[in-house]
């Protein structure tokens, strides 16, 4: 059983920076070992997330490829758990962001710097039974993840639909 918490909707900030965007890596931060011992490992994410990236024809890039690619950037995915002391329960944050290559340009700086900088991001909090966390963290994975490629393909197909017009 699954229980949300009274403020736990989602919603996603910097669609914006999505245009132009040509491939996605995907990075999930290291799961504490308690989420471990209870059936969910990083590879899991990982995998579902680059699949349903690629049934949305988005191109899964490499860990360490995003940055070589124009367009290319990195989707770090976290999930932050807790385990309750009676240990049946977890307080659980997933937290999602995308990263690009920004220039920071500046007349204090002497030169421009280029670096990653999270330009898209998505979060949820949620509770999950001990027994189902695998389930639970991967649903709500899947569903964050569905809302970046919504996301996507909103302002991605709005600037197709542009470009034609011209």
């Amino acid at each position: 059983m699954t229980v949300l918490l009274a403020g736990e909707w989602a919603f996603a900030v910097g669609k914006e920076t999505l245009v132009d965007i040509t491939g996605v890596a995907v990075v999930v931060d290291e799961l504490p070992q308690t989420v471990r011992d209870d059936g969910l490992g990083e590879a899991g994410i990982k995998a579902l997330v680059e699949d349903r990236l690629a049934r949305a024809n988005i191109a899964v890039l490499e860990d360490r490829e995003w940055f070589s690619v124009f367009g290319g950037s990195y989707m770090l995915v976290k999930v932050i758990a807790s385990k309750a002391v009676s240990g049946d329960r977890y307080a659980v944050y997933i937290d999602m962001e995308l990263y690009q290559t920004v220039v920071l340009m500046g007349k204090r700086l002497g030169q421009n710097i280029n670096t990653a900088a999270a330009t898209w991001s998505i979060g949820k909090l949620l509770s999950c039974s001990s027994a189902d966390i695998k389930d639970c963290v991967l649903g709500t994975v899947s569903e964050l993840t569905g809302l970046f490629i919504k996301d996507y393909v909103e302002v991605n197909t709005l600037k197709w639909k542009q470009e034609q017009e011209r």
